[in-house]
């Protein structure tokens, strides 16, 4: 059994034994002799009490002066054991390898082979000896709402923060100076003129094409933050290499200078009132240590080991669609039959006949909340992304059927593109549409139609209501069956496919629909049908992935449902992608941070601590930032339903 700092008991017990008195390591001797106990009576379940007749067992008890002969008995029948259990192993050896050589000369009959110590499964239930099994799922507790970073490519600032945030409601809630509901909130703009600062004091200690062990603003592919005036682009593990620049500054509460949604010029270098007030900040923290994690094994253990929310960094992708390129769809993609884009075709049977397919990217996730836009083509770069890692689930499938995976919190905006943004470029993540969900989600502790209440992902078709034609779909009870599910019924077009770069001319902006149903064409892609309002008929769109219909046809205003920035954000990295992303691009790690506050940065710490160790310290802004996490009510599948209903 080993302790936090990798010492084992013995060694606790041997060290801290001293002037022939009992010191605070009397517990691990006592600890270690029980043990010992317990290791003779299970050599003596497998061997016989007869072959440790001759070792000198004593009771495992500390005596209050200090050690005896009885704790030199103890050890002396251990290194009695051990010499025993040697021999019997060679022994075993020994007999194997006679039944090998046997065996190899004849179909002699075989004597019974000698049961192993494995076998008899005792010495791999020995706890120092084997790590503790991990469970089927898991997840970090008390971890705050998530953030949005919004237009800027500021996302590692946001997984810094997320760090930060964790751990202080962690250890707030530990000390007591905290409820389980509550948690603070802190501003990135801060955080990123504080490293943005650090950058540019750390720049005399190299220069470019020389880069050294000080060069820390300058390790990431593509990062801008190392000159010291922008955010797009940098590096969470930074923040223990600049520890003595940022331990004393980087946490400040959002009221001082909120995050700017979009950056202009040296804007993310700027926090109006900070020096004011990081001289009256109680929120000061040690960096103890930092440790990367890259492996699926050692991150889920990590995780659960340490019970801390970690920073994790991964390669995004993009993936390639065959669009089936004809006379028919041609106006809609915008491609030429016969241009010099054209592709071989699938050998699938809906592409048959097909003489031109057109290579489109998608951007790596869906609408699902999940890193995978499906099991269409060939994973391509598409830069790098900073998030939250906070727990996995082995047996939950991801809508593509990957069973199994990680669980992060994100920062981006749920929905469609924000008005007015107009992406060209389709592998770029404002150019799609995005979904979430929460925490109990993806632990599979609330059903569907339940989670639709809490994340209910209006823009995804999996979140439409299907019915068959208008008669249906102006039903009374398709429009029950619809609320009851939380599902959208009623869609209109986005307007000429303005807002789209994938498909152009589909609809009139304002045009009422219903959603009929959608039909897998091959290759990732499906043709989705939806009604006309007005009664005209149906609607059937040319291939497409699934999720480029949220950027074609939107739910009504009134039924334009936000998701709960309280409880959703998150998304899922089944195992199969992590592996196909490692193999084929960057290999994506998790970062533990050791942090710990002084009892002194809580508004509700006895007052010596407050008086004493922060004296002037602003404890009304801490207050004004700290707020209550909303949590899901319900106690079974049906959203509105509590509880068993009382006769009047």
């Amino acid at each position: 059994m080993f302790s936090r700092t990798g010492h084992s008991l013995l060694d606790e017990s041997q060290t801290r034994y001293e002037g022939g008195r009992s010191s605070p390591g009397a517990p691990h001797l006592q600890m270690l002799m029980t043990l010992s106990m317990g290791v003779l009576v299970g050599a003596a379940a497998v061997f016989g009490a007869s072959r440790l007749s001759s070792a000198p067992v004593t009771a495992a008890v500390v005596p209050a002066g200090g050690p005896s002969t009885e704790l030199t008995g103890t050890v002396s029948a251990l290194r009695t054991l051990v010499a025993d259990l040697q021999t019997e192993v060679g022994e075993m050896k020994r007999q194997k390898e006679q039944r090998s050589t046997k065996a190899a000369a004849g179909p002699e009959a075989q004597p019974a082979a000698a049961t192993s110590l494995s076998e008899k499964g005792w010495i791999p239930s020995i706890p120092f000896l084997q790590p503790a099994a991990l469970p089927s799922k898991y997840i970090v507790k008390h971890t705050p709402p998530v953030k949005l970073q919004h237009l800027r490519g500021a996302c590692w600032l946001f997984g810094i923060s997320g760090v930060l945030e964790a751990s202080y409601r962690k250890q707030g809630i530990a000390y007591g100076f905290m409820q389980p509901d509550e948690y603070l909130r802190l501003t990135e703009q801060n955080l990123g003129a504080q490293i943005e600062s650090a950058c540019r004091a750390t720049t005399k200690y190299w220069k470019l094409g020389s880069l050294n062990d000080k060069a820390v603003c300058f390790t990431g592919d593509g990062d801008t933050a190392w000159k010291g005036n922008s955010t797009e682009g940098g590096e969470a593990e930074w923040i223990w290499y600049l520890k003595e620049w940022l331990e004393d500054t980087m946490a400040l509460p959002e009221s001082v200078c909120p995050y700017l949604e979009k950056e202009e010029g040296n804007s993310s270098a700027i926090c109006v009132g900070s020096e004011a007030a990081i001289k009256k900040s109680a929120l000061k923290m040690k960096i103890k240590g930092m440790k990367a994690y890259y492996g699926l094994a050692d991150l889920k253990r990590s995780i659960f080991e340490n019970e801390r929310y970690q920073a994790f960094s991964i390669a995004l992708f993009g993936q390639n669609y065959p669009l089936p390129c004809t006379d028919a769809t041609k106006d809609y993609y915008k491609c030429d039959p016969a241009g010099p884009l054209c592709t071989k075709c699938p050998a699938e049977a809906n592409y048959a006949g097909v003489e031109c397919c057109v290579l489109q990217a998608r951007f790596g996730t869906n609408m699902k909340g999940e890193f995978s836009g499906g099991h269409g083509g060939q994973f391509t770069a598409a830069g790098g992304h900073a998030v939250g890692y906070v727990g996995w689930n082995d047996n939950f499938f991801s809508s593509h059927g990957y069973k199994g995976g990680l669980i992060i919190k994100n920062s981006w905006w749920d929905g469609v593109p924000p008005p007015g943004i107009v992406c060209t470029d389709p592998t770029a993540p404002c150019s799609a549409g995005r979904g979430s969900h929460s925490l109990p989600y993806y632990m599979e502790e609330i059903s569907s139609v339940a989670e639709r209440e809490i994340c209910p992902n209006v823009h995804s078709p999996a979140s439409w209501y299907a019915c068959a034609d208008i008669a249906t779909c102006t039903s009374v009870d398709s429009n029950i069956s619809a609320v009851a599910t939380r599902k959208v019924l009623h869609l209109e077009c986005l307007g000429d496919g303005d807002q789209s770069p994938y498909v152009k001319g589909i609809c009139k902006a304002g045009e009422k629909f219903f959603f009929k149903n959608m039909t897998d064409f091959g290759s990732g892609l499906s043709v989705a049908c939806m009604v006309k309002g007005d009664g005209s008929g149906d609607l059937c769109l040319p291939p497409l992935w699934d999720e480029d219909l949220a950027m074609l046809f939107t739910p009504v205003p009134e039924e334009d449902k936000p998701n709960d920035p309280d409880q959703c954000g998150y998304y899922w990295f089944p195992y199969d992608i992590y592996g196909k992303v490692a193999a084929t691009m960057e290999k994506s790690y998790g970062v533990d941070f050791d942090i710990v506050w002084p009892k002194s940065a809580y508004v509700n710490a006895p007052k010596y601590f407050k008086d004493v160790e922060c004296p002037g310290c602003d404890y009304e802004v801490i207050k004004k930032n700290t707020h209550k996490q909303r949590t899901p009510p319900f106690t079974g599948p049906f959203p509105t339903l509590r509880e068993p209903l009382k006769k009047e």
